[in-house]
């Protein structure tokens, strides 16, 4: 796992659920998501034009306990 992945996993396991905008999908932010998504670890949904949703899934909950110190 990559530093930004776990640092967007960590985030959300201790918020719940995010928003980001899609205006900047080139951003290092969106490219995260995007590989976080593909290996099951978050979902994005669109909520509404260019507003986007992520929700961790219990895979990423478990791959980011996994890793993290001091969970679990």
């Amino acid at each position: 796992m990559l530093p930004q992945q776990q640092l967007v996993l960590e985030l959300l396991r201790m918020s719940g659920e995010i928003a980001v905008t899609g205006q900047s999908e080139s951003t290092i932010l969106w490219r995260t998501l995007q590989e976080c998504r593909d290996k099951g670890w978050v979902t994005l949904t669109e909520v509404s034009p260019g507003v986007h949703s992520v929700a961790l899934t219990l895979q990423g909950r478990r791959t980011v306990e996994s890793v993290s110190p001091g969970t679990g």
